[in-house]
């Protein structure tokens, strides 16, 4: 287990490529279940309700493996699906960890404080660097550059924030 956090700081860390893990249908299971639980302890933090939150995580998750198998469907790269699910959800999870930090201090909230301040920094260089890591993963999965991975990144969150948005009201 200590030896999967640590791939997964180094992921993050654009130190380790997804490759590197094991094709596991059962660890992407187990990376999968976390990301849920963890999208759930964001969006209480958030202020959300549990149910919300995590209907908004399920629909999250079901909108990025299904267009991440798509598309490596129609590049005939399929057998990559696994390794590349298990990194962006695995990915995901640790970020989303990192996240609850500076979601508690209150930076959607309406009071301004310097504190609210540091907190909303602190939430857009996570995104930022989310973007990063997402698009490291998908330079290694589609063989693109890491600028081609981060925009594919960036396209896909405005479409899954669109998405979502219209099905449940608030992202």
């Amino acid at each position: 287990m200590q030896a999967l956090i640590i791939f997964f700081v180094e992921l993050c860390a654009l130190r380790r490529p997804p490759q590197d893990l094991p094709s596991s249908e059962t660890l992407l299971g187990i990376v999968l279940i976390l990301n849920l639980i963890v999208g759930l302890l964001v969006g209480i933090t958030a202020g959300l309700p549990w149910l919300t939150s995590l209907t908004q995580g399920g629909a999250e998750i079901l909108i990025m493996l299904t267009a991440l198998y798509a598309a490596l469907t129609q590049m005939k790269l399929r057998p990559r699906f696994v390794q590349s699910a298990t990194a962006l959800l695995g990915s995901g999870a640790l970020l989303g960890l990192v996240a609850i930090l500076p979601l508690s201090l209150n930076p959607t909230g309406s009071e301004q404080t310097d504190l609210a301040a540091l907190g909303a920094f602190l939430l857009l260089a996570l995104v930022i660097w989310g973007v990063v890591v997402t698009g490291h993963i998908l330079r290694h999965t589609f063989a693109l550059t890491l600028g081609q991975g981060a925009a594919v990144a960036v396209a896909f969150e405005v479409v899954v924030v669109t998405i979502v948005t219209t099905l449940f009201g608030s992202a």
